[in-house]
């Protein structure tokens, strides 16, 4: 069930949106909020389909952290203004709408709507991870590579996540996603804030891009932290014996370890033109990578062209 989030500042406020948009809203979870405290861990945690706010100089704070994370960056927000205050004052607000406090209930969920569609419909936002998705991935290849940027482009995929699904369900999956999500970006800011980009290609396919010299430190605590933190989603009896019983691709009972993640590397020096050149040799290094057993990565160091 996705969330939305209310977080105005007032409690009667908080009161009016939430009964007026549960009248219409089906399928949806509004939490509550009369203070900073919590949101941030929740919206990190989860993140919502809509955070509605009220307008004060606190939240425009509020509002920053969540645009500068990769995974946050475009969620949906809308400003409840108080009556009489002028937009021109919130205009650099990077949020998505604005409403007058008391708002209109027709007007508030017409709105509220509009914008979870919205949200919805950009597929260049995965809706699980908030993570970009396809086609600014694409984008911000060639943008690098047109302007003659040196970089690593990494790809990166969990294996044996299809039997993991099929014994544990598509939540736990879904939960093991999100952290991944939120693992391979920390990592990637904290080892190589400057210049960075973090995708979700789709289901457990991630890339990322960093400065060439970071390549190693960053997959190498990557995986340690994946493999120290997976095993936290298994049942104990299958943590103990460290593999599960589940089905392949034909249908198959077999073993399979826990998950483990692969990533794969190239580093382009000036002699790829275009995205497709080097996101088929980043491929072709992820399944490198998938050769080998447990949690890997290999770095394409060789000179292209040479």
């Amino acid at each position: 069930m996705e969330t939305i989030v209310v977080f105005t500042g007032d409690r009667d406020l908080n009161a009016v949106i939430t009964a007026t948009i549960s009248e219409s809203l089906q399928g949806f979870r509004i939490k509550t909020f009369e203070s900073r405290h919590g949101v941030l861990d929740l919206v990190y945690d989860s993140p919502p389909a809509l955070v509605i706010l009220g307008c004060y100089p606190d939240h425009r704070e509020f509002v920053n952290v969540l645009r500068e994370d990769p995974i946050l960056s475009n969620l949906p927000i809308m400003m409840i203004l108080p009556a009489g205050e002028l937009v021109e004052r919130w205009t650099d607000m990077p949020v998505d709408d604005y409403l007058r406090a008391p708002p209109d209930a027709d007007e508030l969920r017409m709105r509220v709507s509009l914008a979870i569609f919205r949200a919805h419909r950009v597929v260049e936002t995965n809706p699980l991870t908030m993570l970009p998705g396809n086609t600014p991935i694409v984008k911000e290849v060639q943008a690098r590579l047109e302007r003659g940027a040196e970089f690593a482009l990494a790809y990166a995929d969990l294996d044996n996540f299809k039997p993991f699904n099929d014994k544990y369900g598509f939540t736990r999956g879904d939960e093991i996603l999100r952290m991944s999500a939120r693992l391979i970006t920390n990592i990637v800011k904290h080892k190589a804030p400057k210049d960075c980009f973090i995708g979700h290609i789709g289901g457990d396919d991630f890339v990322f891009m960093i400065a060439p010299e970071k390549a190693d430190a960053v997959c190498a605590e990557i995986i340690s932290g994946f493999d120290r933190i997976i095993p936290t989603f298994y049942d104990s009896e299958d943590r103990e014996s460290g593999f599960i019983i589940s089905h392949d691709r034909a249908g198959n009972r077999m073993l399979f370890p826990m998950l483990s993640i692969s990533i794969g590397v190239t580093i382009n020096n000036g002699a790829f033109e275009h995205y497709g050149a080097i996101s088929s040799a980043a491929s072709e290094m992820k399944k490198y990578a998938k050769g080998f057993e447990g949690s890997v990565y290999r770095i394409d160091k060789r000179e292209k062209g040479a």
